[in-house]
């Protein structure tokens, strides 16, 4: 009897046993099946943020003077930069007769670069070469190439390119000097005049009161500057254009424009300056944008002054 007895008790334990194992199995199953979830959430989030898995190109640029005009190249990282580049260009090259030839690539893939806000300042470099020149941005170093007619020239070249140097680049000089005749301006320290002029009126243009010929004190103190620049080359042919909003009556903005025209000529008769002026209107007629002004952006309003090379 005890024997039976003992052999139940047995069993029983071993039953115990065997529902305890699968117990455990089931624990150890189940926890082993939440790793691998877990691992399959959490693995590649951090893989997704590791380095090298998305290639970064860099920025560069590429300018010149080729096929008559100014040749600009390159990647950059937005269209923002791009704009201002190409407006810059225009502002410089296109009143000279210069075409403007755009082939810079936007590519979302550019890594974004301190030197490329910088582009539109080195652009008046070009216009400082008596030969044809080039820039050349690589994202690591600025290389500039050219000849220019003296030391003052080719000091403004390098001051040209301070901004670049603080933005990091490294600076490859091939700027060479050519003699030149020191009688009347060449056609190079014309150049880098007419660029002055653009740059005084990129930053403070001549301002008129509200449908009216009169100059405000702004725009006196901008042809202040601009009598200064021009009492430098005292018999090189000057055009003064000028140019109203879009809006409004055609000819209303055309005898407008000539009015403005007229009243900058005399302030700068009126100030010594004995150079042979033209003046011109064009009224609305030749508006840098077809929208309304926007902040930071050239209002179709303005004057434009030309030096015109004679030789």
């Amino acid at each position: 009897m005890w024997y039976r007895h003992a052999s139940n008790f047995r069993h029983h334990i071993n039953r115990l046993w065997q529902a305890d194992g699968m117990q455990q199995a089931r624990v150890i199953t189940g926890g082993i099946v939440a790793l691998i979830l877990l691992a399959a959430v959490c693995i590649p989030r951090h893989l997704s943020s590791s380095p090298g898995l998305v290639a970064v190109v860099p920025a560069s640029f590429h300018a010149s003077f080729q096929q008559g005009g100014v040749v600009l190249r390159g990647s950059l990282p937005n269209e923002r930069s791009k704009a201002a580049i190409l407006e810059q260009a225009h502002a410089l090259y296109v009143k000279k007769g210069l075409r403007v030839i755009d082939q810079v690539i936007v590519d979302t893939q550019v890594g974004i670069a301190p030197w490329v806000d910088n582009i539109p300042s080195l652009l008046p470099i070009l216009g400082l070469m008596v030969e044809r020149g080039s820039i050349i941005i690589d994202g690591r170093s600025l290389v500039v190439t050219g000849q220019v007619s003296g030391p003052r020239e080719k000091a403004d070249v390098l001051q040209a390119m301070g901004p670049a140097v603080r933005a990091g680049l490294t600076i490859e000089d091939h700027v060479v000097l050519v003699p030149t005749a020191a009688s009347s301006p060449t056609a190079v320290s014309l150049a880098a005049l007419q660029l002055s002029l653009n740059q005084v009126l990129a930053k403070s243009s001549i301002e008129f009161e509200s449908d009216s010929a009169v100059i405000t004190n702004k725009g006196q103190a901008t042809l202040d500057q601009i009598v200064t620049l021009l009492h430098k080359a005292p018999t090189v042919p000057i055009e003064i254009s000028s140019h109203t909003e879009i809006g409004g009556e055609a000819e209303h903005n055309l005898q407008l424009s000539r009015r403005r025209a007229e009243a900058v000529k005399q302030y700068l008769t009126v100030h010594g300056l004995t150079n042979p002026f033209t003046t011109i209107g064009y009224g609305s007629t030749r508006p840098l944008s077809n929208r309304k002004h926007q902040p930071g952006l050239p209002q179709n309003q303005r004057i434009e002054l030309l030096m015109i090379r004679t030789t």
